[in-house]
C-alpha cells in the first residue's frame, strides 16, 4: 500500500554532512580572494587603459597627493572613469582582499569549532587594525 503523500512530508530530514560545510566554509574563503583579485585587476586594467587614453604627467607633489586622498575628489573622478581613482581604489581592493580572508577564515575556524585558531588569527587581525589605527595617528 502507497503511503499518503501528507504523511511523507513530516519525515524527519536526513543528518547534514559537516564535511560538506566544512568544505563550504573554506570554498567561501576561496572565492572571497578570488573575487578580490578579479576586481582589483579589472580595476587596474580599466584605470591604465584610460591612461593610455588620455595620458597626462601628473606632479606627485606632497600637495596633489594628499588632494587625491579626499573623498569628494576620489568619488568625482571615479564617476568619471579618471585613472588615478581606477588605480586607487584597485590598490585598495587589493590590499583589503587579504584582511577579509584573515575574517572569513576567523569564521571558518569558528564553523570547525577549531578555537586555537579562532585565537591566533583574531590576534592577526587585531595586529592589522592596530596597525592601521597607529598609523592613522602619526605613529611609525
Amino acid at each position: 500500500m502507497d503511503t499518503p503523500p501528507a504523511l511523507t512530508q513530516n519525515r524527519p530530514a536526513e543528518p547534514r554532512d559537516p564535511m560538506a560545510a566544512e568544505q563550504n566554509v573554506y570554498a567561501n574563503v576561496y572565492y572571497v580572494l578570488l573575487g578580490g583579485m578579479l576586481v582589483s585587476s579589472a580595476l587596474f586594467a580599466l584605470g591604465l587603459i584610460r591612461y593610455l587614453q588620455h595620458p597626462v604627467a601628473l606632479p606627485l607633489s606632497r600637495h596633489w597627493i594628499r588632494a587625491q586622498y579626499q573623498w569628494a575628489p576620489f568619488w568625482h573622478g571615479l564617476q568619471r572613469l579618471e585613472p588615478t581613482p581606477l588605480l586607487l581604489l584597485a590598490t585598495l581592493l587589493l590590499v583589503l582582499t587579504p584582511v577579509l580572508r584573515v575574517l572569513a577564515s576567523i569564521y571558518a575556524f569558528g564553523v570547525d569549532h577549531d578555537y586555537k585558531y579562532v585565537g591566533v588569527t583574531s590576534i592577526v587581525f587585531l595586529v592589522i587594525v592596530l596597525t592601521v589605527i597607529l598609523s592613522r595617528l602619526g605613529l611609525r
